[in-house]
């Protein structure tokens, strides 16, 4: 035990010694590596970061949340949203449509020094475009939109206008899709009306010919006639039994006619309802996000960290060192075996 003890603490030595005996290599790639990371530092462009912090609202439709009787547990427009909500709202901001906008409303192109003429340009403006903004959900059911930029003020200014293009894009997006409702609701109540006014038409024909309510004129014939048979009265039984015809020939058709009526009047206060829900939708400006915290211009640059940079680049070297010792003795053994 104590021989082996002896043993490492003489390789150990061995080693210092074995390291002591090149420690020009070493110390002089250590300096060339800690000069370098110096120069690096201040070479590279540095980046500033912005943030905006957004909660999600929730996503009920303009009608769902304000024209529904029926509570839902999310018809609150002042209610904060649910994970799902957020899903939603990072699905908007990583669409190509704010990506667009963004890219061209701040020159990004120009700003990621990414060459018009290229032909993986569009490519080229994607990957750089994540690299430099990132959307993440975090632990506190927010959704934080982070900005990275060479100018300070651009990077506050970019974060600020992608989350005032959430509400933008989201309407635009569902933009098209109420206007058809709307107008497939609107043609349907609009020929529904038609509909009611013909049958009101032939119904006023009808009560012209002496027919306004079957059922009840029925009963009242009856009454009369009875009486007037047993009067003996035979004008008023035979201008009953003309009436009594008039019944026969058209009453069934009033009776299917005010029976339609009644239906179509009850489908239009559905459809009225659903014109003035599709009406909601389509013209409504609700928020889709509340903002937290609003970009501010950072005063100190957030990469790179120069000390980071320094500290880096001295230790690479003095691995390299080392493996170019490595190397050298492997090379000699080699050349000693071959002797």
């Amino acid at each position: 035990m104590v021989s082996e003890t002896s043993g490492s603490k003489v390789e150990s030595f061995d080693l210092v010694l074995f390291l002591w005996a090149r420690r020009k290599l070493i110390i002089g790639l250590a300096l060339l590596g800690f000069f370098g990371g110096i120069v690096a530092a201040y070479v590279i462009q540095p980046l500033y970061k912005s943030e905006v912090i957004l909660f999600p609202a929730i996503t009920n439709s303009a009608s769902k949340a304000l024209l529904n009787e029926q509570s839902t547990g999310r018809d609150d427009i002042l209610a904060l949203g649910d994970a799902e909500d957020a899903e939603q709202l990072l699905q908007v901001l990583n669409s190509d449509l704010v990506r667009e906008r963004t890219s061209v409303h701040f020159d990004l192109m120009k700003a990621y020094r990414i060459k018009p003429e290229s032909k993986t340009r569009n490519t080229d403006l994607r990957e750089a475009f994540k690299d430099h903004i990132t959307f993440e959900y975090t632990k506190f059911g927010s959704v934080r939109v982070e900005v990275l930029h060479h100018q300070p003020d651009s990077a506050a200014l970019i974060a600020n206008y992608i989350a005032a293009q959430v509400d933008s894009v989201w309407k635009d997006m569902n933009g098209e899709r109420a206007e058809k409702g709307l107008k497939l609701v609107a043609d349907k109540v609009k020929e529904l009306e038609t509909e009611i006014e013909q049958i009101e038409d032939s119904m006023r024909v009808l009560r012209q010919l002496g027919v306004h309510d079957y059922h009840t004129q029925t009963e009242r014939y009856n009454e009369y006639m009875g009486a007037a048979i047993v009067k003996g009265d035979q004008r008023a039984v035979k201008e009953f039994e003309e009436r009594f015809k008039v019944l026969a020939q058209y009453g069934g058709a009033y009776v299917t006619l005010q029976d339609r009526q009644f239906n179509e009047v009850k489908r239009l206060s559905v459809l009225r309802m659903k014109l003035e829900q599709a009406q909601a939708d389509y013209e409504s400006d609700l928020p889709h996000k509340f903002i937290v915290n609003a970009a501010q211009v950072a005063d100190k640059k957030s990469y790179p960290v120069r000390w980071l940079v320094v500290a880096i680049s001295t230790i690479s070297a003095v691995l390299l060192a080392l493996l170019l010792i490595v190397v050298q003795e492997q090379v000699k053994k080699i050349k000693a075996s071959h002797a």
